[in-house]
């Protein structure tokens, strides 16, 4: 009779071996190759990192044979890479659990596949949970953070939990080269934005700013009572600032009825809202109090 050591090694190895079938070896070029999710049969998921400029790329999937691909677009502040493949695998894609219910200490393993092909895997637990984060100017649906080694290649991977199921993409590109997952649900969002738009989807009012002090003189005149604003340094034109009636010089107090510590507070507020949404804007114009409703607009591909 096998012992319980015995029987979860067994199942381990088996839930291993079952998502390695939705796993690719990438190489983009970046001078060793990293791991891709088959998110589609004729798309993959890796990690943005790895791919370096936009040339051949070969994907090497289960069936040890490597097939061309070309990005479709990439998502550099959540290392989210979408890649086409000539033609579609004879594999199945991926299929992603939720994240939502995981909790600190349960076991996961992250699997990865290798140059030569093969299926690679490293466990742990997950030391790290928490809900939605900013890395940059991107918005990711949860932290989450296991407490295992992401050798070379297994960026782009899958991490999966106790019953097999992806829980998102193994990175090792965003915090300080620490191992992260970014959730199955991020992937899906910017793996559809990447497939309509090529690029993520970023929401933007189109203002420079700095954080400033206001004196309370001017806080009495206006009426605002907060010591802290964002100076408005540049309108960029035809910008939702501009067409809102921003001005350069204006204080920014509070959007969405949230004030500033600093200018990351301001990504914040437009992150939660998101694109088209109209949000009201208190500002200070020679030290009188100005209202103003915003509506926040898609970031331009530069």
């Amino acid at each position: 009779m096998e012992n319980i050591w015995q029987q979860l090694s067994k199942e381990i190895s088996e839930k291993v071996a079952a998502v390695g079938e939705s796993i690719v070896a990438v190489d983009g070029r970046s001078g060793h190759t990293s791991s891709g999710i088959v998110w589609r049969s004729d798309y993959i998921l890796t990690a943005s990192h790895a791919i370096r400029g936009e040339g051949a790329i070969e994907v090497l999937p289960v069936s040890g044979k490597s097939v061309a691909a070309r990005l479709v677009g990439r998502a550099h502040a959540s290392d989210i890479a979408l890649l086409k493949l000539e033609a579609p695998l004879q594999t199945k894609a991926a299929e992603f659990g939720d994240s939502a219910a995981l909790a600190v200490g349960e076991l996961v393993v992250a699997i990865g596949r290798s140059r030569r092909g093969n299926i690679v895997a490293s466990s742990g637990v997950l030391s790290g949970l928490m809900g939605e984060w900013r890395s940059g100017r991107a918005r990711i649906d949860q932290f989450i953070r296991p407490d295992l080694t992401l050798y070379p290649g297994f960026s782009g991977g899958a991490l999966i939990d106790s019953s097999g199921r992806i829980l998102g993409m193994t990175t090792s590109g965003l915090l300080q080269r620490r191992p992260l997952a970014i959730p199955a649900s991020t992937l899906r969002r910017i793996g559809e934005e990447l497939i309509t738009k090529g690029h993520s989807v970023s929401p933007y009012v189109g203002l420079v700013m700095q954080p400033v002090s206001i004196p309370e003189k001017v806080q009495k005149s206006s009426g605002v009572a907060v010591s802290t604003g964002l100076l408005i340094m540049h309108v960029e034109a035809s910008s939702p600032a501009d067409s809102g009636g921003v001005l350069l010089g204006d204080i920014l107090v509070s959007l969405d009825d949230q004030s500033f510590e600093g200018v990351e507070d301001l990504h914040d507020v437009l992150l939660r809202r998101g694109i088209n949404q109209k949000v009201p804007a208190v500002l200070i114009r020679g030290g009188q109090k100005v209202e103003l409703t915003l509506t926040i607009g898609e970031r331009p591909v530069r």
